[in-house]
């Protein structure tokens, strides 16, 4: 597998079972409550984090909205949370790599007690860590941090790093505990990802317990809010990540905008170039345009079906595009997701597609 990683899956997810939380302290243990709606509730000692049908999360090619009972976890596709049956299905789909984030941990950022927010994050990356270690050349780690605690963030980014070997951390571009990604309280954990190498992922969910970006506009719908929210929130903190002089001061740190499209970021980048000569002295810490700094440290994963993809990989550079399978969301494709990519990616010369299927993805990663 070293000497060929042709196929990465940039952005694959488990679903956690309720194993991966059994040796955390029971007033933080994460426990599932389903009601009369056969909705499931993943409760936090007081906080309802994370609302759906546990195993809909699980189970590629759902309508989530369909009128249907409880869908326990358990009846999920196995290989969202056994490797042996996830190598099948990748093996299948013909994918040498695959990068895991959570389903239920996307949830967590809106845990508002630290030490919980701790312990999750102790208790999911030690989880992963077996899952990974299954197949290690082949499934690789992000890991979960809890910028609940800011130190306590920077220790666990170490750890996951340097004792379980995981490739990259992910973080929510919503604000955590009222903070945002560039608070200074959070400063030392982009030391700490520059130090270390690890590739940070900004990765968006939708969960009641994190309110996202047109909430407060009423009234709600969740198909609205979902396609807004992932990729409104991954602008902003775009945005500023660049204009609040992060990307400036670390500018070895690798980040990747994943699970809200690409599209969005040849409109973006020239609408923030756009600002710089009437605003640039609201951002003194920005030395460069906006759109260079993306070029020199950023990443994009479009989706699999982005008829745009070939027309727009010109203006975001075919050296910063990745692709993510989201294998095994309700709304991934399975099986077929590489076949689908392939295809939206055909109009584009030979060395172009290698790079988008895996090239990329390996020096995101740090996997050369």
């Amino acid at each position: 597998m070293a000497e060929r990683l042709h196929t990465i899956d940039a952005d694959g997810h488990v679903l956690e079972p309720r194993a991966a939380w059994a040796s955390m302290p029971d007033d933080v243990r994460p426990r599932i409550v389903t009601d009369e709606h056969g909705l499931d509730h993943v409760i936090v000692g007081d906080e309802d984090i994370f609302v759906a049908r546990l195993g809909q999360m699980g189970s590629p090619g759902t309508d989530v909205g369909a009128p249907v009972g409880p869908v326990p976890l358990e009846q999920a596709r196995q290989g969202a949370f056994d490797p042996v049956a996830r190598m099948v299905d990748m093996d299948a789909e013909g994918i040498d790599v695959a990068v895991l984030y959570p389903t239920i941990g996307l949830g967590f950022w809106g845990v508002t007690d630290p030490r919980a927010a701790v312990a999750l994050a102790r208790a999911y990356n030690d989880w992963l860590a077996g899952y990974c270690a299954a197949a290690p050349a082949r499934l690789h780690g992000a890991a979960m941090v809890p910028f609940q605690d800011p130190v306590a963030a920077v220790a666990e980014l170490r750890r996951a790093r340097t004792e379980l070997g995981f490739v990259a951390a992910f973080v929510r571009p919503n604000p955590c505990c009222g903070r945002t990604l560039t608070d200074p309280a959070n400063e030392p954990f982009w030391e700490e990802a520059e130090a270390l190498g690890v590739a940070v992922a900004i990765h968006e969910g939708f969960q009641t317990a994190i309110p996202p970006l047109g909430s407060d506009r009423r009234p709600t719908n969740v198909f609205v809010l979902h396609a807004a929210s992932h990729t409104l929130e991954q602008m902003l903190a775009c945005a500023q990540l660049i204009g609040l002089g992060v990307l400036e001061r670390h500018p070895d740190l690798r980040v990747v905008f994943l699970e809200a499209g690409g599209g969005w970021v040849p409109y973006w980048l020239a609408r923030l170039d756009h600002q710089v000569p009437s605003y640039h002295r609201y951002a003194p810490e920005v030395k460069l345009l906006p759109s260079e700094y993306f070029a020199r440290q950023c990443w994009i994963s479009f989706e699999i079906d982005e008829a745009t993809l070939p027309a727009l990989a010109p203006f975001v550079g075919d050296d910063r595009i990745v692709w993510g399978s989201d294998y095994p969301h309700a709304d991934s494709t399975f099986p077929g997701a590489l076949a689908e990519l392939q295809q939206t990616i055909a109009p584009l010369g030979e060395a172009s597609r290698a790079r988008i299927l895996g090239t990329n993805a390996a020096a995101l990663y740090g996997l050369v």
